[in-house]
């Protein structure tokens, strides 16, 4: 499964919220936000780039992985760092990629081999996590012949955002259970980070 996965990390977002500047770089248990999502998130794929502005963020350019920057000028969104990503040249011939946020430390184990399954046997062209009956559109899945569609998406619609592919295309959601780490919790602002440091410890 893993040889037919790979996996881009949105970092490329303004981080508007977070006082401390990039999110991608925020300290966690003493770690950066980024390693904990890329130890957990690596390891599932084959090819695991990062989209990321190098100039932006130079410290990424330390890490062992590609940086792809926006294809687009403008912040137009998550959909940009799908479509980057697709572009890109690092990626191999794997039919599908998986994405997480770089604000998303607790990545499950199981993320990509769930939606591959769900992907796969359900015949659709996007995976999404779905959490206490809400979807997690950047903890997704997407067989990578969509990128024609997802350029059209970018050229017609400002926004970038997943939710009208998501509508548009076939689409799986995978319900996941309730479990006490919060799976999908996302960093926004310090108090945020704040929670984040305590669910370290459960």
């Amino acid at each position: 499964m893993k040889e037919s996965v790979d996996g881009v990390i949105l970092a490329a977002g303004r981080s508007s919220r977070m006082a401390t500047g990039d999110k991608a770089q925020a300290m966690l248990g003493g770690r950066t936000l980024l390693a904990h999502v890329a130890d957990r998130f690596a390891p599932q794929v084959r090819q695991l780039v990062i989209n990321a502005d190098p100039v932006g963020s130079p410290s990424l350019a330390q890490l062992p992985y590609p940086l792809v920057k926006d294809a687009l000028d403008g912040f137009r969104g998550p959909l940009v760092g799908l479509y980057s990503a697709l572009l890109c040249e690092w990626l191999s011939d794997a039919a599908y990629l998986a994405l997480v946020p770089c604000d998303g430390p607790f990545v499950p184990d199981d993320l990509v081999d769930r939606l591959h399954h769900g992907i796969s046997t359900g015949s659709a062209q996007i995976a999404c996590a779905r959490y206490a009956g809400v979807a997690q559109p950047t903890f997704s899945m997407w067989r990578k012949d969509v990128f024609s569609t997802v350029e059209r998406a970018l050229l017609e619609d400002q926004n970038g955002g997943f939710k009208p592919l998501m509508t548009a295309l076939k689409t799986v959601y995978i319900d996941w259970p309730t479990e006490p780490n919060a799976p999908f919790f996302n960093i926004n602002n310090g108090d945020d980070l704040a929670r984040a440091e305590r669910l370290l410890c459960v």
